[in-house]
This record gives structure tokens, sequence and C-alpha cells, in this order.
């Protein structure tokens, strides 16, 4: 009984030195890993979104975030103001799709305060290598929503797309993925078109001129 009682007093003693030092780890750590989740945030909506000088959160904007009005499968989970000399140039939202091939497929996509679609920058995709993550290695299936103004995309197969500013080639063999991504960029387009309606301000003031 003596032994038992022993090994288990050495057994507690090491997994509490183990959570302290691991403790320790996690606090040391936090501070540089929130910084550069922040980075990389900053830079993606500088990469949607390259006129703006900053991005402000904007007045309200937990009630734009979550489940995308008619988007069951889309979940909008943040909503930033790019800003220029004090005005709203436009927006990034941030969305999460969640009827990916491979599973939810993260991105932003910036819109500018006159409609124009702007761009698309993916956070995090699982589709299938060589297809589905074309979305992301592949530059031109995204440069297809760019510098149009439309109310929403529709994805096509076999080109027949290209001459149309509404019409998305899907990527070969991966209609899935193109659709799923289109359907988030309308969920996003939909809540652009609210935020405009709403005359959104960001929390500093600042608004659309």
């Amino acid at each position: 009984m003596g032994k038992i009682v022993k090994d288990a007093c050495i057994l507690f003693a090491i997994t509490l030195v183990a959570g302290i030092l691991l403790g320790g780890v996690y606090e040391i750590t936090k501070a540089p890993i929130a910084e550069q989740n922040e980075k990389a945030k900053q830079a993606a909506y500088k990469n949607v979104l390259s006129e703006a000088e900053s991005f402000e959160e904007i007045a309200d904007s937990n009630k734009y975030c979550g489940v995308a009005a008619d988007f069951p499968a889309d979940e909008i989970t943040e909503v930033v103001a790019g800003v220029k000399g004090g005005k709203v140039l436009g927006f990034v939202i941030t969305v999460v799709a969640g009827d990916g091939y491979g599973g939810d497929i993260k991105y932003s996509v910036g819109i500018a305060a006159d409609g124009t679609y702007k761009g698309t920058s993916i956070l995090s995709i699982s589709e299938t290598a060589g297809l589905g993550m074309r979305a992301k290695t592949d530059p031109s299936f995204l440069a297809q929503y760019n510098d149009v103004k439309v109310e929403q995309f529709s994805v096509v197969k076999d080109g027949t797309g290209s001459s149309s500013d509404d019409k998305i080639d899907s990527i070969g063999g991966s209609t899935i993925t193109s659709k799923s991504i289109t359907n988030g960029i309308n969920a996003a387009l939909k809540l652009f078109n609210r935020l405009i309606e709403d005359n959104v301000k960001t929390v500093g003031g600042a608004g659309i001129e």
C-alpha cells in the first residue's frame, strides 16, 4: 500500500510540474502568437483592399456576424472597414464557407464602397491537391471575380462564363469547391449591401462619403 501511495505522489508531482511548465510556455508564447496572427490578418486585408491606409472595426460589428442570410452553409466571422484620409473606402469581410469538398474554407474578401469587388485572400483551405486546392494555388480562378460590380456571381463550366462579369468558370474537376467559394462571396456581397443601407461607420467615426 505504501508503495502505491508513494508512486501516486510521484506521478502527481510530475503532472503538477508538467502543467506548470506548459502554462509558463503558453504565457511566454501567447503574445508573439497573437502578434503574428494579427500581422497575417492585416496582410490579408491589405491584399484585398490595397488602397486603404488602415483597417478599423465598424460600429456594432457583432450584429453583422454569424450565419449569412440566405446562405446557411456560410458564416461571416469578421467585418472591418478600410480607411484612408478619414473616409471609408470599402469593407473587408471574412467568410467561412462550410460546404467545401474537404471541409471549411476561410477567406477574406474586399469590396470597395462603390460595390466593386476588389479581391479574395484565402486564409485556410483543405481541398484536394491539384483540384480544389487550385482555388488558392492558381491565381486565375480568384482573378475572375476582381474589378467588377455585380449583385452576385454564378458558377459555369467549360469556359462559358468568360464573357460575362457575373459568370465564374469553375475549376476543372472541382465544381464543389468553386461553388462553395462563390456562395461565400455572394454572402459577402449581400452583407455589403446591408452595410451600405445602414450607412455604417467605424468605431472611430469614419464613414462613406
